[in-house]
């Protein structure tokens, strides 16, 4: 718990600490004009002048404090006024410019040298160069460390010898002055620009890096169109910085990207073509398939329904069959009757005509005349019996086709209907397997309308890309 509270507060003041930097920065870019998070290097030198003017306005103040203490406001307000005044001035003439930043730093040594002479030379007050010294660092440049270092010396000996020689300019207090005192702040002095000039090249290799990551980054700016045509450059060594490499693989990546997509939006806006089509057939070969499956059931039912009907017809050709067996059976009998009357026709004339011939003589005339006319009545019968028994004949023969036409009739209604059956079960068969495969083909069409629509979800998705990659500019 105690290491989360120290946790917590740490979060907390740094979090002040950042807002209260953030706030000096908003401040100072206010006054500058420029962003106060820029990253190229003329607004950095822009903010950098700006600051000079803030710390030398703070060390106006220090000055007219320090004379306070030692009852010289006169010289406080009479030189650090002027050299203030300078300092706002040239900024804000000449803000950006490199002659300004030097103008800075020799006005910053002016004041550090005023809170010097306000104090008679007292040796703690020469602190006021090193504490001024890293102001240049805002720079981000090694060459107003250079000068302001060399502004310092130069005012250490001008200064020394006009205390020397009995001027009221004071640097140095005690028995420690003359040149051994000048040539020790000079070593001290030389040692800390040595070491804010390192610092100052580590800086300014970080600010080149951040202004051309900011160069970079605003080709990738996304409501003004992103450039990937652009390329980072090597430096006159021929070295790249690690974020150039970084942001020219990103470019040939996305390129590369945005021409696969390119590529793969043409192979879907075809594929959703199709898709679309086989969606619109989709529908109309269910509702075909559900028609053929019908027309095919009604079909066989009407195949029942005529097996039924063959059934009918060969059990009524069966019984026609039987009524001709019948009636061809009672005309042989009736054949057969006449044939023995026909017989007992011409043996009674025989018979007769034997009488005749025995008897003509005894015979009168009348009986004569009367057998006469039962013999002619008797050749008579026996004529028309015998044409009938010849029509019987030929109606007989008649019965007969008419009868095996009626076997070939009933033979072909029973192979008929047992055709019917045959093909009825046939058509069961055939309709099963057909709902079966109307049941396969109605879950591929499911399944295909699925894909179908998971085709078209993909090319809304590549329009929504597609409309998002076109802001980039490969």
């Amino acid at each position: 718990m105690q290491a989360q509270h120290s946790a917590l507060n740490t979060q907390a003041s740094q979090a002040r600490a950042q807002q209260t930097s953030n706030g000096f920065f908003t401040f100072l870019s206010k006054l500058s004009g420029a962003a106060p998070n820029a990253t190229d290097l003329n607004s950095i030198r822009i903010n950098a002048d700006w600051l000079c003017v803030v710390v030398s306005f703070v060390c106006l103040a220090f000055a007219v404090l320090e004379g306070m203490a030692y009852n010289n406001l006169a010289q406080a307000f009479g030189w650090g006024i002027p050299l203030f005044l300078g300092s706002l001035v040239v900024t804000r003439l000449y803000a950006g410019h490199a002659l300004t930043m030097h103008i800075n730093a020799l006005l910053l040594v002016g004041m550090g040298a005023l809170h010097v002479h306000l104090a008679r030379g007292l040796p703690e007050y020469h602190f006021s160069f090193f504490m001024l010294l890293p102001v240049m660092l805002a720079y981000r440049d090694t060459r107003p460390l250079l000068s302001m270092g060399l502004f310092i010396v130069i005012h250490h000996i001008v200064f020394d010898m006009l205390q020397q020689a009995g001027f009221e300019c004071y640097v140095f207090r005690g028995p420690f002055s003359g040149m051994p005192a000048v040539a020790l702040h000079g070593f001290y002095v030389a040692t800390e620009v040595l070491l804010l000039s390192v610092i100052a090249q580590v800086l300014r290799q970080h600010a080149l890096a951040a202004e051309e990551s900011g160069k970079l980054l605003a080709y990738l700016d996304k409501e003004k169109g992103i450039n990937l045509r652009v390329r980072a450059q090597t430096d006159e060594q021929g070295r790249m910085s690690p974020m150039g490499q970084v942001f020219n693989d990103y470019a040939d990546n996305m390129a590369f990207v945005v021409a696969a997509f390119k590529m793969l939006r043409a192979d879907i806006r075809e594929l959703s073509q199709i898709a679309k089509e086989l969606g619109a057939d989709n529908t109309q070969q269910m509702e075909d398939s559900s028609q053929a499956s019908k027309k095919l059931r009604d079909f066989v039912q009407s195949l029942g329904n005529q097996t039924r009907m063959g059934q009918s017809t060969a059990e009524l050709s069966k019984k026609v069959t039987e009524d001709s067996f019948d009636l061809l059976n009672e005309l042989n009998q009736s054949l057969e009757q006449l044939q023995r009357i026909s017989k007992q026709a011409f043996d009674s004339s025989q018979q007769i005509h034997t009488l005749h011939k025995e008897f003509q003589k005894e015979l009168s005339p009348a009986a004569a005349q009367q057998l006469h006319t039962t013999l002619g009545t008797l050749d008579n019968l026996n004529e028309r019996t015998n044409g009938f028994m010849a029509r019987m004949d030929l109606l007989k023969s008649g019965l007969s086709a008419i009868e095996n036409q009626l076997v070939s009739i009933d033979r072909a209604t029973h192979q008929w209907v047992e055709n019917g059956h045959g093909n009825q079960r046939q058509g069961w068969e055939v309709l099963g397997a057909m709902e079966g495969m109307q049941a396969r083909t109605e879950s591929a069409f499911r399944t295909l309308g699925s894909t179908v629509q998971t085709i078209l979800r993909s090319d809304e998705l590549m329009r929504e890309m597609e409309k998002r990659l076109s802001r980039f500019d490969v």
